[in-house]
């Protein structure tokens, strides 16, 4: 009977028909908007991600670059002649300054030298090491031997082997 009514009716008919529309229309924009707010959250969490990963890039490439342009300034011919330039803006003469063995890693060399130094004292040596460890060309110091010199205990001798690392 109320079936009757309504599909006699034109106007209740399209009324109904109407709310129906806007029933299911509202029920598709809800269910869109919920799968799109998903979407974006997912999306902001990627970004925030991959922003946080675009620092990280940025600080490992700036310490590259640093190590690869402290390889580049390689100005020194020799690990010796890198040893005589620290050696005579200290002041100091070595005994012994002589090249050991060159290996060849990957695309770079590493070249070894023995350096010996006697009459130096305790400041000289720490300020000789701190000079090799820090460097304009990458250095570094695989053995160091201090003995005290016979007649004095406030002097010392310095043997120590230092490599230089080259492209």
């Amino acid at each position: 009977m109320i079936k009757k009514i309504i599909l006699s009716d034109r106007r209740t008919l399209i009324a109904a028909a109407i709310a129906v529309a806007l029933a299911v229309y509202t029920l598709i924009a809800f269910t869109s908007a919920k799968n799109l707010e998903i979407k974006n959250n997912a999306l902001t969490a990627q970004l925030k991600e991959m922003s946080d990963l675009g620092k990280e890039f940025i600080y490992i490439k700036d310490i590259v670059e640093l190590k690869e342009k402290k390889i580049g300034l390689t100005n020194v011919n020799s690990v010796v002649s890198a040893l005589e330039q620290m050696l005579n803006s200290m002041g100091l003469k070595a005994k012994v300054i002589k090249p050991l063995e060159k290996k060849q890693v990957r695309e770079f060399t590493e070249e070894d030298a023995e350096i010996e130094i006697e009459n130096i004292d305790l400041n000289n040596i720490i300020n000789l090491l701190y000079k090799i460890e820090n460097s304009p060309v990458p250095m570094k110091i695989k053995t160091a031997n201090i003995k005290t010199a016979f007649e004095n205990p406030n002097v010392f001798i310095l043997s120590l082997t230092a490599s230089l690392i080259s492209r």
